[in-house]
């Protein structure tokens, strides 16, 4: 689209005159601009920073605040937020939270603003939007990659190999992601060495792969299983939950590869694989580790216990390491393939918890006089190719899939559970390796002179002090660095500001599916997509609709995306063991009902409808995830995101002013309904509950219309926002009715105050209000709220933005 350029260079220039200067980063420690930086983003920079750095940009953050809030605090990091799909789809303000969100969403930001006097003004927006509309300028159009295309490389690669070979080779592809128009160059190209690293972070070859250009287009990955150390039955592990697989009896290419590659699947998706093989049970069973910690010692043939009682470890110890709760010791043994470091965590720092006062565990080496007490460990060691593989266990050493978060937290990951999951938890975490800390031991222990001579002596040999630690180290790290480069990876390459196998995990996982991306993922354009809408059957019109106007979940979409294939293009899905989740959308179930790809029936009731027969152990300690009575681990639930469980749409994209709007909602579970309408200037009124319309609880599964009946009229040229608050507690559920007319959206109403924007947001008139405080604190991870939300874990929102434009 041609910009109009003196309306471009006006609007620039005058946002610059509104704007607050913004040269103080140099003293707060908030990144510089570029020095290349541009005339846009340059302005957009001092917008941002006016309104948004002091809640979301670390190193310029208000008074009072120690973390950038919604763990967003990045925002004048104009490269890295451009980089960034969570916040800015290039080229398209649109279709960008970041604009979305300041132009007058929930909640509204700056979210101490009230009034239109401190909203961004209207020549401040049209510079965040010319900023966002210009990132895809310099970024070349590419050749759509059909599902055919895709099979027709694949199979001419493979027709190149030995004949001997064939049945060994399989492919990893980045088809959906070269095709998505929001994934730029840089991100494509740190996505490609995600999945590098990936695949030899779960090898034991002692020599690390490399990738070799495959296709012209750089979608395929071609694996020798052998050179990864792997077998038929690891590959076939993963062909046996994969969503995406399927059979064609039209497509020239896929059964050929398939018969001279000897199986159902040759190809996986990257991005599914990064969101998959990276977390624990199945990151364990691809890497072959054992179900104990003595196991993994005879496997790397180590021996810790002689080790320690040798005094051939290094140890150093720390109060705030960044991951644990409480104290933590890390050690460092030698291995034949560099080093294995293993952690021991503490669930308190009193008594036998504080290893400033039993500074000599473990008991199994010392005695019970001077060895702490710790609670369970996470250990990093180097696999025969360099790179490190990870495990977490009890304090008896048994394996697990997750560290409970009382202990330590996944804070690297804003939108998940903070749950610490291995191994995509620890990957993200040691993005550079080993992490720097300083050792507090030493110190306070060789100087305690109720120690005996001989204890001190111990101390003195195995906390060698933070000089001797800090070049372990960097040595280990730079080694690290080495083994990253010899397999053609940056160790400083990030993927939208997250270490790149995160990256690639989050795209796949967080980033709803919207209908560009559905049609790329089911092998069409979006022109393709639209021209065969209208001969589908009448149950995907919802879902159709739904795409157009408001993203689908990841889980959702597998669960819709089999019915989709099958009626929409010549492939069939391969049902395999995948399971779609069983509490669908009413759009979604509409298109799986009475086919093979339907989910066992669901409860649709709440989640909270019922107490549990029997509560799940407190989970305080690593002892307390491994008792058998504990809920297992969710994989699918380390992500908040992709649990969407409402969905909010309208019937249309946009629409003129005295228009009517239909308000589609559709829960997953049975609740209590609010709907807030939220303007670009920040007026706020409560649309439901409604004078004159029935307060109803919305069942979980079915689709509720607003309004049931009459019409909803746009009234103002602008962004209208709608919030949808469900809340599925017992109480809320029980109630008969709400009073909400004093913040209606009646037609003589007055614009929510503050207090009452905020006592709506957050629950109060759908608040629970026998609730003690005692019950039902976790979501639906099994993860103690407080982890999750400071809000009622009860409660679960979705809100959608659209267009009024003049008549």
């Amino acid at each position: 689209m041609k910009r109009n350029v003196l309306l471009t260079a006006s609007y620039l220039a005058t946002a610059a005159l509104l704007a607050a200067p913004a040269w103080a980063q140099d003293e707060t420690g908030a990144p510089a601009l570029p020095m290349d930086a541009t005339p846009a983003e340059e302005a957009a920079y001092q917008v941002l920073d006016k309104y948004c750095a002091g809640c979301h940009q670390d190193g310029a953050l208000n008074d009072g605040l120690a973390k950038s809030k919604s763990g967003f605090g990045h925002v004048l990091d104009m490269r890295r937020l451009a980089q960034d799909p969570k916040f800015v789809s290039l080229g398209d303000h649109t279709k960008s939270k970041l604009y979305q969100v300041i132009a007058g969403g929930s909640p509204p930001m700056p979210d101490n603003c009230w009034s239109p006097d401190c909203t961004p003004k209207e020549e401040e927006l049209e510079v965040l939007k010319l900023w966002i509309d210009e990132l895809d300028d310099n970024i070349a159009e590419k050749a759509f990659v059909s599902l055919e295309d895709l099979h027709r490389l694949a199979h001419d690669d493979l027709q190149k190999q030995p004949t001997n070979r064939r049945d060994r080779i399989r492919y990893i592809s980045l088809r959906p992601l070269y095709n998505d128009k929001d994934v730029s160059p840089e991100n494509y190209e740190a996505y490609r060495q995600a999945t590098i690293k990936l695949i030899n972070a779960l090898s034991w070859n002692p020599e690390p792969y490399n990738w070799e250009k495959v296709d012209e287009h750089g979608v395929l990955m071609r694996i020798y299983l052998p050179e990864i150390d792997w077998d038929h039955a690891k590959w076939h592990r993963l062909e046996t939950i994969y969503p995406y697989g399927y059979t064609s009896e039209t497509d020239p290419y896929l059964n050929p590869l398939k018969h001279m590659a000897k199986t159902e699947v040759p190809i996986i998706r990257a991005d599914w694989f990064a969101s998959t093989a990276s977390v624990s049970p199945l990151y364990y069973d691809l890497l072959g580790l054992p179900d104990t910690v003595q196991g993994l010692e005879s496997l790397l043939g180590l021996s810790m216990v002689k080790n320690i009682a040798n005094e051939q470890v290094v140890r150093a110890g720390f109060q705030n390491s960044g991951v644990s709760t409480n104290n933590r010791l890390i050690e460092r043994h030698a291995l034949g393939t560099g080093f294995f470091w293993t952690s021991y965590d503490f669930a308190g720092s009193k008594g036998r918890q504080s290893f400033f006062e039993y500074p000599l565990g473990p008991k199994e080496v010392y005695g019970e006089e001077l060895a702490f007490t710790h609670d369970g460990g996470e250990s990093i060691f180097t696999l025969p190719n360099g790179f490190h593989a990870y495990y977490l266990n009890t304090e008896k050493g048994v394996r697990l899939d997750v560290g409970p978060t009382s202990i330590v937290r996944d804070d690297d990951y804003s939108d998940g559970t903070g749950e610490v999951v291995n191994g995509i938890s620890c990957i993200s975490c040691h993005s550079k390796g080993i992490r720097y800390n300083d050792d507090s031991v030493r110190d306070v222990a060789i100087n305690n002179l109720s120690l005996s001579p001989s204890s001190r002596q111990t101390i003195d040999a195995i906390y060698p002090g933070n000089d001797v630690v800090q070049e372990w180290f960097k040595k280990d790290e730079q080694a690290f660095f080495e083994t990253l480069r010899s397999a053609g990876i940056d160790p400083e390459t990030t993927a939208g500001g997250l270490e790149p196998i995160r990256g690639l995990f989050v795209y796949h996982v967080d980033h709803f599916v919207d209908l560009q991306q559905a049609a790329n993922e089911l092998g069409m354009t979006e022109d393709a997509l639209r021209k065969r809408m209208p001969f589908v059957g009448h149950q995907f019109a919802s879902l159709m609709t739904r795409l157009e106007q408001s993203p689908i979940a990841r889980d959702e979409w597998t669960a819709a995306y089999p019915a989709l294939m099958e009626k929409l293009t010549d492939y069939r899905p391969i049902i395999n063991d995948h399971k779609a989740p069983a509490n669908l959308t009413a759009s979604v179930a509409a298109v799986v009902k009475d086919t093979p790809y339907a989910p066992p029936a669901a409860d649709h009731g709440s989640v909270y409808a019922a107490p549990p027969a029997k509560k799940d152990t407190p989970i305080t300690t690593y002892a307390d995830v491994a008792k058998p009575d504990h809920k297992p681990h969710d994989p699918v639930a380390h992500s908040v995101p992709s649990q969407s469980h409402l969905t909010v749409y309208t019937d249309k994209p946009t629409y003129t002013v005295g228009e009517g709007l239909k308000v589609f909602i559709e829960p997953r579970h049975d609740c209590r309904l609010t709907l807030i309408s939220i303007d670009d200037r920040h007026q706020s009124c409560v649309l439901y509950p409604f004078p004159g319309l029935d307060d109803i609880v919305i069942k979980g599964g079915s689709q509720y219309v607003f309004p049931p009946r009459g019409t909803l009229k746009t009234t103002h040229q602008g962004l209208e926002t709608i919030l949808a608050i469900c809340n599925g507690g017992h109480d809320a559920i029980d109630l008969h009715t709400r009073d909400t007319s004093k913040v209606s959206c009646a037609a003589d109403h007055k614009p929510l105050s503050k207090d009452q924007y905020a006592t709506v947001v957050n629950e109060v008139l759908a608040l629970d209000l026998g609730d003690d405080g005692s019950e039902d604190k976790h979501n639906v991870a099994g993860v103690d709220y407080r982890g999750v939300s400071d809000h009622n874990p009860k409660i679960v929102k979705s809100q959608i933005s659209v267009v009024v434009t003049a008549q």
